[in-house]
């Protein structure tokens, strides 16, 4: 009775310390393998805790030696084993997101290189990033990311990491939706008319936050603040606040935003609406009307200006290069 006492304070203190009491500069370089360890070792304080065995001449003779009934259903602990192992795997990870979510800081990388291992069994994908510290150290690094963020990383593509102040090796790339929702809270989503509209009326200042309430991440584009991009979802606008505003979608923003005009009541103006069949995108010009509101929608093949490219300004040609497209939708709203 004595033993069984002493194996189950064995099983709660391993329990409690691969749960609760692991270090972070422990779990934060070998997640899995101290998952592992926890697994096994509560599987083995488990498995005494009934079983009992006195010496290991009772495991290795299991054929000769008799067993009772709690000796026998020994090998029932396996998945629990197993489960266990998941728990503290998937108990450090949220224990990361928790540190990142208290003392992470957010900073601009670049995405260096890439790669990824295959096997029948199992995958490895991993990004090589570049990025510099609040405190101005550089730092260059690979991270292991899902098969989802590395289908959505390219080489020089400009992404935001976050990294914890407290163990500055903690760090996370912020690709894909689900990432990007988990730290920053934001749903990403398309702009819409009703969107463009309330920007219409903004002041300067407070475009930019609106616009990365809406989908994550926008900048400034220019040094007058009027034009903002987002390349990672090919997305451009400029605003003149009161006068106008100008969005520029390409790929499937592009298709999605046509779709929208279609269905939100806006009038296309008989003077334009002879124009050439639906089809025929290339070149599109045409005027809608609602209420107060214009929209003049048009496609537009955007070529690198190269004249322009070599003195810094920002146009639709340059966003253009950056996102590699050749045609794109250009909305431009404003008030009767």
């Amino acid at each position: 009775m004595k033993r069984r006492i002493t194996w189950g304070v064995l099983l709660l203190i391993t329990f409690l310390t691969f749960y609760y009491w692991m270090p972070a500069d422990m779990y934060l370089y070998m997640p899995v393998f101290l998952g592992i360890a926890g697994g096994l070792l509560c599987f083995l304080f488990l498995v005494q805790l009934f079983a009992d065995f006195q010496d290991i001449d009772e495991i290795k003779e299991w054929d000769r030696t008799p067993k009772y009934w709690y000796h026998k259903i020994t090998f029932l602990f396996i998945p629990g084993a197993i489960a266990l192992m998941v728990i503290f795997s998937l108990h450090y990870t949220a224990l990361e997101n928790k540190e990142l979510k208290q003392f992470g800081e957010t900073v601009p990388a670049t995405i260096v290189d890439g790669y990824y291992r295959s096997s029948s069994k199992s995958s490895s994908y991993k990004l090589t990033i570049s990025y510099i510290t609040k405190k101005g150290k550089p730092v260059r690094t690979q991270k292991e990311v899902s098969s989802e963020q590395y289908k959505a990383a390219s080489k020089g593509q400009h992404v935001e990491v976050i990294y914890s102040t407290k163990h500055p090796s903690l760090v996370k790339i912020l690709l894909g939706e689900e990432m990007i929702r988990e730290f920053t809270g934001i749903s990403s989503r398309n702009i819409n008319l009703t969107d463009m509209s309330q920007i219409l009326d903004m002041s300067g200042d407070t475009i930019l936050y609106t616009l990365n309430k809406i989908s994550y991440r926008w900048i400034v584009a220019d040094d007058d603040k009027s034009s903002y991009v987002n390349e990672h979802k090919d997305l451009y606008m400029t605003v003149t606040p009161h006068e106008s505003v100008t969005y520029v979608s390409l790929g499937e923003n592009m298709r999605k935003m046509l779709q929208e005009i279609k269905s939100s009541g806006f009038k296309q103006d008989s003077a334009t609406a002879k124009v050439e069949s639906e089809g025929e995108e290339d070149g599109m010009f045409r005027l809608y009307t609602k209420g107060d509101l214009k929209l003049v929608v048009r496609t537009k093949a955007l070529e690198m200006d190269k004249s322009n490219s070599s003195s810094g300004e920002t146009s639709i040609a340059a966003m253009a290069k950056m996102f590699n497209k050749e045609v794109g939708l250009v909305v431009t709203m404003f008030k009767n």
